[in-house]
């Protein structure tokens, strides 16, 4: 996968059975066994935020790290921007996708959340 340029991204996650995962912060956590989606920003690079997930988490820093450390990354969805396109696409995936946690992923911004239960 080529990790060019910056943007938002979307990672494709399944969750191979109902799991309560402690989430720094926002505490433990209920997740329901499937596919959920997550959106994020990647504005210093995809080499660096993209790529950190890809090749394994070993300090949890953000919230989709906790998801990251008992899921599975099924696919990546690159948006290559100049804007930041996160909370554009957090809103449109809240129209077709049931919000999972409220502030997961997107305490810096004024999104309700950035995942989202696919089924």
């Amino acid at each position: 996968m080529e990790l060019r340029g910056k943007g938002a991204y979307i990672l494709v996650l399944e969750l191979e059975g109902d799991q309560t995962i402690p989430v720094g912060k926002l505490g433990d956590l209920r997740f329901k066994k499937g596919i959920y989606l997550y959106v994020g920003s990647a504005m210093g690079g995809f080499r660096s935020r993209v790529g950190r997930y890809l090749s394994g988490i070993r300090t949890k820093r953000w919230h989709i790290d906790y998801l990251l450390s008992r899921s599975k990354i099924r696919a990546v969805l690159l948006i290559p921007s100049e804007l930041r396109l996160e909370s554009y696409l957090a809103e449109r995936l809240s129209r077709v996708f049931e919000e999972v946690h409220p502030g997961f992923g997107s305490s810096d911004t004024r999104d309700r959340t950035h995942l989202f239960y696919v089924g």
